[in-house]
């Protein structure tokens, strides 16, 4: 089995996990605003530890891409795992599904983040047989989860903004 080029990828890795982790930060401080304000933490929270999970899966996937020594089985398997259960996730534990959202909330935290988990275990799939573009899949899947939790962490920060605080 011939070697991914992982060393050519390093620098995207390293970029997009320390933006993830950046974000995370953020949305952090999202979280503490809204545990303020009582009415609004209920609904917060189905939101926040969603996006949180996205971000730290870009930031853990990005980590496990950058460590030198992991045999293509083993990258395989973590982020084929990462992949699925991210998936499972968003269907499962997400209480986006019960809720009248518009379109642009039910794509991206439901429908875009399930598309890139998958995509994920499909790159964990290609990384096992060394198909030729899995670090281009494995990166948009991660690029995706960047877009969605920067998307999100913005929604929700827009959303404690413009909203008037009742006492």
């Amino acid at each position: 089995m011939t070697e991914l080029p992982l060393a050519e990828w390093r620098d995207f890795y390293t970029m997009i996990g320390t933006a993830a982790g950046v974000i995370v930060g953020a949305t952090f401080i999202v979280a503490s605003l809204s545990s303020t304000l009582k009415e609004r933490a209920l609904g917060m929270r189905g939101f926040i530890t969603p996006t949180a999970v996205h971000l730290g899966s870009v930031l853990v996937g990005s980590a496990i891409l950058d460590a030198p020594t992991l045999t293509p089985l083993l990258l395989a398997i973590l982020l084929g795992a990462g992949g699925l259960a991210g998936a499972i996730y968003v269907v499962v534990a997400t209480r986006i599904w019960r809720l009248n959202l518009d379109l642009a909330d039910r794509t991206f935290y439901a429908v875009s983040p399930i598309l890139a988990y998958l995509a994920m275990a499909v790159g964990a799939l290609l990384v096992r047989y060394t198909v030729a573009r899995t670090l281009e899949v494995l990166a948009v899947s991660l690029v995706a989860l960047l877009i969605i939790g920067m998307r999100n962490a913005w929604d929700m920060a827009n959303f404690m903004i413009t909203r008037e605080r009742t006492e």
